[in-house]
């Protein structure tokens, strides 16, 4: 069982004005209550990642971000693995796994090592 809803967030409603993209968010829960505040936790938090693409993420098109949260069963007790793939048109897909003690945590924790995989993409491209 598994539950999956799709929003779309532009940059108005995620209070960002100066950003004209807007990027799609599919996510997927399994085992795990994903509140609506969660929701709103992970956009605001990952939305901030296109700044980071520049001018290259594509006008016309749009950045889709796929999220996964589901409880891993650890020995150490239950936490949360979270899952992000974002696909951008012009410049490929990154992709990140985390682990964390909440969910909240998993929202920074992927923002974190999607933000330094765009930074390493594009400072290999620059180079």
């Amino acid at each position: 069982f598994f539950f999956c809803y799709n929003f779309i967030t532009h940059p108005a409603a995620a209070g960002l004005l100066i950003n004209p993209f807007k990027m799609i968010f599919q996510f997927q829960t399994a085992d795990v209550t994903f509140f609506d505040e969660d929701r709103k936790y992970f956009e605001k938090r990952l939305f901030g990642l296109k700044k980071f693409l520049g001018s290259g993420a594509g006008d016309e098109d749009s950045v889709q971000m796929h999220i996964k949260i589901e409880k891993g069963r650890q020995q150490t007790g239950d936490r949360f693995e979270g899952t992000a793939t974002m696909t951008c048109p012009h410049q490929g897909k990154f992709h990140a796994t985390v682990l964390a003690d909440n969910i909240q945590k998993c929202a920074d924790l992927l923002e974190d090592k999607l933000r330094r995989q765009i930074k390493k993409f594009h400072q290999k491209r620059t180079r």
